[in-house]
């Protein structure tokens, strides 16, 4: 096998321990040997690392290129920032499993992929992913799963339908997916109840994986649906937790922050084993669609398309809206695949309605009319000090909550934390007193322990040469909302089973 040697190389090993001058030998896909000075009589290539730092690869513990992957291998944005390995099938949304009952919802949510989902299970959606490239590890999402069951509009599941949701887990759980994920507020797993969910985790503890979790609710429920997790995890048995992107969404919120802390505190005490990921933002994003409010009675985005093909549901859903109070320049429009407003991308709709002469309202109802299920926005709706006090727990890890995209536009535009995330959560850290070695250690190490992939993450013989060589001086995001797809800065390299991709 082709071996490689990194001389003159910063190490930091994921470990959290202070980075030390040395040498790395790569053979294969695999770490050979880590050391001060390492003798290699076989034939090899030398990578002189001019003095840069040499790490794992970073695991972004929460993306959703579970499609995206697929129509830009390449990866671009999450390679770019030093991702080897992604987290994915987050928020209750994965690729699998895919059945007659969900393949049509599902397609018409990926459309702007261009991808066939002629797959099954977890096992056949592995067959379908590019080698030599960013790796998945896949959750089984709650929606997914219980679309493939009951459908989107079922509500409350039968005896029977439940139990065939739990076999069907299990299926899947046993053929390899990492754990469950849950989005509580998205259709149609904002119908599930408590027994529900404690009889998914049940089936999660059995196999001793993880439940990663979009809360029910990220602001003024947020202590209630933190209480309603650690019931239903500690009525389960389960032992692994991880809440996603956490935050105290909305300003009647902030406040809430030392008791939600106070909660990860408390249910680490009864034996639990609870993380959180976060990107480094104060602006969140997902579809559009979700500030239809719940008296419309709509829940899925084909269904909301549909309907507002008919001028009446429009008019209704306009003064719906008119009637929220939302301040719509708080609402920036990030992508969809309406073309006539992609040139508006970046913007607020506050200020697009302006231009187009419209009101906001009705500028939103005729983007979820055109194109309900592709359309995102960024909201803003966070406090920058409680995103750093966040950052500063030693249980949280970084995610983009974003898909792996080309540097073009080809495929959708993408928040900036999907180009950015990784940097500027190192930068962060760094600048609230961190070493180089823990803020590694949260971007490497500690996401590997999480998961349970022991096969990568530090910087040992026989883990994967997953790896990233950088300037810790240097490494910056520069994407923003106008232009989100640039690459970061201080990047050298990355290589991914040993194989250079950067």
């Amino acid at each position: 096998m082709m071996k490689k040697k990194f001389t003159n190389v910063l190490i930091a090993d994921g470990s959290g321990k202070s980075p030390f001058y040395g040498e790395l030998l790569t053979c294969g896909n695999s770490i050979a040997e880590v050391g001060t000075a390492i003798s290699c009589k076989e034939k090899h290539t030398v990578i002189d690392g001019a003095g840069l730092c040499l790490a794992p690869g970073w695991i972004d513990t929460h993306g959703h290129s579970d499609v995206s992957l697929l129509a830009a291998p390449d990866a671009f944005g999450k390679v770019s920032q030093g991702i080897t390995t992604e987290i994915c099938g987050n928020c209750g949304l994965s690729a699998f499993p895919v059945n007659g009952n969900n393949r049509e919802h599902l397609q018409e949510l990926y459309h702007h992929y261009h991808q066939n989902l002629n797959w099954g299970n977890f096992t056949d959606y592995q067959t379908k992913l590019p080698e030599h490239t960013l790796r998945l590890v896949s959750l089984c999402g709650h929606n997914t799963l219980r679309a493939a069951v009951a459908g989107y509009q079922t509500r409350k599941l039968s005896s029977g339908q439940l139990d065939q949701m739990c076999r069907l887990l299990d299926e899947e759980l046993a053929g390899g997916a990492a754990g469950l994920s849950s989005g509580l507020l998205y259709t149609p797993g904002c119908f599930s109840d408590r027994e529900e969910i404690t009889r998914l985790l049940e089936v999660v503890a059995k196999h001793n994986k993880i439940y990663a979790l979009h809360l029910r609710s990220e602001g003024n429920q947020l202590l209630e649906s933190l209480e309603e997790t650690s019931t239903a995890v500690i009525s389960a048995g389960l032992k692994r937790l991880m809440i996603s992107h956490f935050k105290t969404a909305g300003p009647a919120n902030f406040h809430k922050l030392d008791a939600a802390l106070n909660w990860f505190e408390n249910t680490r005490k009864k034996g639990i084993h609870v993380w959180c990921d976060r990107y480094p933002w104060c602006e969140s994003q997902t579809q559009l669609s979700i500030i239809v409010p719940e008296s419309f009675g709509v829940w899925d985005d084909s269904t909301l398309k549909e309907l507002l093909q008919n001028a009446n549901h429009r008019n209704m859903l306009t003064e719906h809206l008119r009637r929220s109070g939302r301040n719509w320049a708080n609402v920036r429009l990030v992508w969809t695949q309406e073309t006539a407003f992609q040139k508006f991308a970046g913007k607020n709709l506050e200020e697009i309605a302006s231009l187009c002469q419209t009101a906001p309202e009705e500028l939103a109802v005729h983007l979820l009319q055109k194109d309900a299920a592709g359309c995102t926005a960024a909201f803003r709706g966070m406090s920058p000090e409680n995103l750093r006090r966040i950052l500063q727990q030693e249980f949280c890890c970084c995610g983009t909550d974003e898909s792996a995209r080309p540097q073009n536009y080809t495929i959708g535009r993408s928040h900036p934390r999907g180009f950015g995330a990784m940097p500027r959560f190192f930068r962060l850290l760094r600048e609230l007193g961190f070493s180089t070695g823990e803020a590694v250690r949260r971007m490497s190490g500690l996401p590997s322990e999480i998961f349970q992939l022991h096969d990568r993450g530090k910087l040992e013989s026989g883990r994967l040469a997953d790896l990233i060589l950088f300037d810790p001086e240097q490494y910056d995001s520069t994407a923003d909302f106008s232009h989100p797809h640039t690459a970061a800065q201080g990047v050298s390299g990355v290589w991914i089973g040993g194989e250079k991709v950067l």
